[in-house]
């Protein structure tokens, strides 16, 4: 359950935080809603998938303890500069963090093309995937993932054994990245799912 049901709330209360926009009139942006030490290393893997073209948001939470009071879930997430980011991009992939023991990523959202090729990705490099999961399935249509111009996208969440480890950080980077160059490309071809959901 969180604490405060929307940004304006939270900001109302709570100062130890840290925003960080990075807009690069990308139609891709990258997000990482509970980032610092809300859910660690999120906000790193999100800029590692970012790199120097895609659009930005990192949410860092900055308190000594207590840092899941800064969760807000995905569906209520409402920064205004998230939202902005968001909803001028025609992809959208928000990085999570989950408490799961063994190393695996969860692809959910409504963006079903781009989440089974980031699943490849991710198999390719070794990095253990499971797409659809019905545990963190990101298919509400307000997640902030699915807000974007073709109001769908992705959700990944990543368990601690791959977010604290540097080397499947920058594979988990490489793979997304990868699977968003083949998706634009298979876009410019006319092959990828371009009608709104």
């Amino acid at each position: 359950m969180d604490k405060y049901k929307n940004f304006k709330e939270l900001d109302s209360q709570e100062s130890e935080y840290r925003i960080e926009v990075l807009d690069r009139a990308s139609e891709v942006t990258i997000i990482a809603p509970h980032g610092g030490r809300i859910e660690p290393h999120t906000a790193e893997i999100a800029a590692l998938i970012a790199g120097d073209h895609y659009n930005l948001f990192c949410f860092h939470g900055l308190k000594q303890d207590d840092n899941y009071d800064l969760h807000i879930t995905s569906h209520k997430f409402d920064h205004p500069r998230a939202l902005e980011l968001v909803c001028k991009a025609r992809y959208v992939i928000a990085v999570h963090g989950c408490t799961v023991i063994e190393p695996v990523a969860y692809l959910g959202g409504l963006d079903t093309e781009l989440i089974e090729q980031i699943g490849m990705e991710l198999t390719t490099l070794g990095v253990p995937a499971e797409c659809n999961s019905e545990r963190f399935c990101g298919t509400h249509h307000h997640n902030i993932c699915n807000r974007g111009k073709l109001k769908r996208g992705v959700q990944l969440e990543l368990s601690r054994a791959i977010r604290d480890r540097e080397t499947v950080r920058k594979k988990v980077g490489t793979a997304v990245q990868s699977a968003l160059t083949q998706i634009k490309n298979r876009e410019r071809q006319g092959s990828y799912l371009s009608r709104k959901c």
